[in-house]
């Protein structure tokens, strides 16, 4: 279960983002948009080295 939890936590972001209409339309938005994708996916990978899926 935990190895799905970045990516949904990532994917609901997005959604939030742009069902509300909060598109950032400065530099600083975006940067700030964009390092928080960094850290879900930092999220993930760190993750899947904690709880690695398992190998069939």
């Amino acid at each position: 279960m935990l190895y799905w939890l970045p990516r949904v936590c990532v994917l609901l972001f997005a959604v939030i983002l742009i069902g509300f209409g909060l598109v950032p339309y400065t530099a600083a938005g975006v940067a700030n948009t964009l390092l928080v994708i960094i850290l879900g996916l930092g999220l993930l990978s760190l993750t899947l080295h904690v709880f690695p899926p398992e190998h069939h």
